[in-house]
């Protein structure tokens, strides 16, 4: 047998459409995980989780302060009530503060997945995760790297990936994060010689007729590499650049915010693997 994930005998016609709710099924293979997030002992849990989310979240689940509540009687039955929306944030809120070791599988990435949930786990600040919408694997193992490495373009990165996926998404700020990541990146590798360098001043680097910087890739006269990767940086700054400070301003769409920043974990990727050369190296 393979150890792809299991699936019905009899098809249902429900396997491959993704919920960005939680039906009851999938509630149940959650309570699991919370009640180990809630600390419950005994059967027994305080109410102390859940107001600190009700305080967080500025919103009013019906629980109150220093209660000893039973998980089963009374725990239970109120959350299978609570409507979606402030369920989706709870689960967002208590994978937060859990931790998630670096090499490890968060445990409730597979009840999502099997499940059929739009939302993943994402990790967030180190050793915590965060709810993002689900995108194809092919697509989130392309930028597993640059999402999970610790220089400060990646934690850039991070931030724009949860403006753009996450649960309460900010295409506009994901856009700006995006932007940011890439420029720390670029800079951090591409010395400009300017005293407040921007993105904008790689240009000149990668433009010339005798470009610095260039790609591991083969050339072509056709699509040089470096001039190829300055309209990448280009693409994704005037993208941004064209909203700011003019009469016919708009916030950025949630599609052009996710484009942004997978264009953006690609350039990252690129400028902090050693696929960004000195054009004297090649």
């Amino acid at each position: 047998m393979s150890k792809e994930a299991w699936s019905p005998v009899i098809p249902t016609g429900r396997e491959d459409a993704l919920r960005e709710d939680f039906p009851e099924y999938l509630r149940e293979a959650i309570f699991g995980w919370m009640q180990g997030q809630i600390k419950v002992s005994s059967g027994y849990a305080y109410s102390t989780k859940f107001v600190d989310f009700q305080n967080a979240a500025h919103t009013d689940l019906g629980f109150q302060a220093d209660t000893l509540l039973h998980w089963q009687n009374q725990v239970l039955p109120h959350l299978r009530q609570v409507d979606d929306a402030e369920f989706t944030n709870l689960i967002d809120y208590l994978a937060s503060r859990s931790q998630f070791q670096p090499g490890t599988e968060h445990p409730l990435e597979r009840m999502l997945s099997e499940g059929g949930s739009a939302w993943a786990i994402t990790r967030w600040n180190g050793l915590h995760a965060r709810l993002t919408k689900r995108v194809p694997d092919g697509v989130r193992e392309a930028v597993s790297n640059a999402l999970s490495a610790t220089d400060v373009a990646s934690a850039k990165l991070r931030e724009a990936w949860l403006d753009a996926y996450g649960t309460n998404p900010r295409a506009s700020v994901a856009y700006s994060h995006a932007v940011v990541a890439v420029e720390t990146a670029a800079l951090s590798l591409m010395p400009t010689g300017k005293e407040e360098p921007t993105l904008a001043s790689v240009f000149s680097l990668l433009e010339g007729d005798s470009p610095k910087w260039t790609l591991i890739f083969r050339d072509s006269d056709r699509a040089p590499n470096s001039k190829t990767l300055a309209a990448m940086m280009r693409t994704l700054w005037r993208g941004h650049e064209s909203r700011h400070g003019r009469p016919e301003y708009t916030d950025a769409t949630l599609e052009e915010a996710r484009g942004a920043v997978i264009l953006a974990a690609t350039l990252v990727q690129w400028l902090t693997s050693g696929v960004v050369v000195p054009t004297a190296a090649r």
